[in-house]
């Protein structure tokens, strides 16, 4: 069997060939990186990055709102009488702000529902401006003093869901674009 001595000391390299470590020095050198590697980066990162989870959540509570102001309007006055009992804006709208907002909180966890997350903020976007017409024209004819207070909740409930919807779908749309030019 061959054997070789060969000196496994680490060297620097102003130390000659063949020194050794014969003080208690540490022979263990750090490595440190001269630059780092960028990551891999997340699916919708710059998306995600705009922090569209909380203007989720502001759009599922108010759909919650909305949702509740409706029933109430409805349960307290004639059907007939209102455009917004008639039609059940507020009640259908807040259906959609609630299930357009817990669609949008998934992003983070399944970035494969974008499109259809998209499609719920135009069909949010489409449905809040219907009911910002009939409650404008509803806010026309109807003078009273408790409903009009009401309508004017619902109406800035929904204008604040109209102006969320519009955003994201502008920060979606961005987003679709960009990756399809990847």
């Amino acid at each position: 069997m061959a054997s070789v001595d060969i000196a496994m000391d680490i060297q620097h390299h102003d130390e000659p060939l063949g020194f050794r470590n014969t003080d208690n020095q540490p022979l263990v050198k750090h490595y440190r990186a001269s630059e780092p590697l960028p990551g891999v980066v997340p699916v919708l990162h710059s998306f995600l990055q705009k922090g569209p989870a909380s203007w989720a959540a502001v759009q599922a509570s108010s759909g919650i709102l909305s949702f509740g102001i409706g029933v109430v309007f409805a349960a307290s006055f004639k059907i007939s009488e209102y455009l917004l009992t008639l039609f059940r804006v507020p009640i259908l709208t807040g259906i959609l702000f609630m299930f357009t907002g817990i669609l949008s909180n998934l992003l983070y966890k399944h970035p494969d529902l974008l499109q259809t997350c998209f499609c719920a903020n135009i069909g949010c976007l489409v449905f809040s401006a219907i009911g910002v017409i009939l409650l404008s024209v509803d806010l026309r004819i109807n003078e009273d003093q408790i409903q009009f207070k009401m309508e004017v909740l619902v109406l800035c409930v929904t204008l604040m869901d109209l102006i969320i919807a519009s955003l994201l779908i502008f920060f979606i749309y961005k987003e679709k674009k960009r990756n399809h030019k990847q």
